[in-house]
């Protein structure tokens, strides 16, 4: 079956504002090194595609058994893809904890990815005490971003999907508060169904790159 794509104009925006770089990742695994943008410089390669739909993403969660998440569909989706290592992918957490624990059942669910080790992110999530569904991967989890159609990708990396993993957004970069409350905005305007999903994805890629979504 043919791959239904957007381009990079249409409705999901990709800002290239990275904080930590997958290329380095098997260095990182090997070092305890916290990664700040300013250390990567500004580089980056993107194919100018990626899917309208999520992606098949199925890996052990923090109790080593397999998930996907596709079982959490019937919700519109926050899937943050992030690492212990990376600073900035720590610093937007305690908003995507805040966030899970303000929804009520219908609205967006907080899903992270973490390409880490198990070992490193089950200590990381102890210690923190972080409670919304955390899946891992090594390899795994770095081949699941090359089914965006990104040639090079950074973390942290947020995709905002509708309740069925159509993808409305793909934010690059570390989600600040505003930034957050503004996609939030968007989705509780589609879920009363007072926008349709084309206009909640215009009104979270304006958010993505950066312009006013009025």
């Amino acid at each position: 079956m043919a791959k239904s794509f957007l381009n990079a104009s249409s409705v999901v925006a990709i800002v290239a504002g990275l904080s930590a770089g997958l290329l380095l990742a098997n260095y990182l695994r090997d070092t305890g090194n916290d990664i700040e943008v300013h250390e990567l410089g500004a580089a980056v390669e993107l194919s100018g595609y990626i899917p309208k739909q999520l992606p098949p993403i199925t890996l052990p969660d923090l109790y080593e058994q397999s998930r996907s998440v596709s079982e959490w569909y019937g919700r519109p989706l926050i899937v943050n893809f992030w690492a212990t290592w990376c600073a900035p992918c720590r610093r937007e957490m305690p908003l995507l904890q805040l966030t899970h624990e303000m929804a009520s059942e219908s609205d967006p669910m907080v899903i992270g990815i973490a390409v880490d080790r198990l070992e490193d992110v089950r200590s990381y999530i102890a210690e923190s005490g972080y409670t919304y569904p955390i899946l891992t991967g090594q390899q795994e989890a770095l081949d699941i971003t090359e089914l965006f159609g990104f040639d090079f990708l950074g973390l942290p990396f947020t995709v905002f999907t509708t309740d069925m993993g159509e993808i409305l957004a793909v934010h690059v970069g570390e989600l600040h508060a505003e930034q957050l409350s503004q996609y939030l905005t968007a989705y509780k305007l589609l879920i009363n169904k007072e926008i349709d999903t084309a206009e909640a994805a215009r009104q979270m890629s304006a958010v993505a790159i950066g312009t006013p979504t009025g």
